[in-house]
């Protein structure tokens, strides 16, 4: 099944950035506790394609959130099929 790259990753930016708020933290503190330098977290989240799994695992960890929570659900998949 295809998917929509751009979909997959705007909703991955939009759920780190949902768990930061959520957590009541900061970008610059989620890197920290994630073990990603602040300059490379803000680049990775303009561009969010950048970021690795393990990248993700990190950052779910430090946000205390499952990697699933990050990573988008196979809705968009199905919605953005070719």
């Amino acid at each position: 099944m295809a998917t929509n790259h751009t979909a997959v990753t705007t909703a991955t930016k939009r759920n780190i950035l949902l768990g930061i708020l959520d957590k009541g933290t900061s970008r610059s503190a989620t890197a920290a506790k994630a073990g990603i330098s602040s300059s490379t977290f803000h680049r990775k989240l303009k561009n969010p394609e950048q970021f690795t799994l393990e990248d993700l695992g990190n950052i779910a960890q430090a946000l205390e959130m499952e990697l699933t929570d990050i990573l988008p659900t196979g809705d968009i998949a199905s919605k953005d099929a070719a």
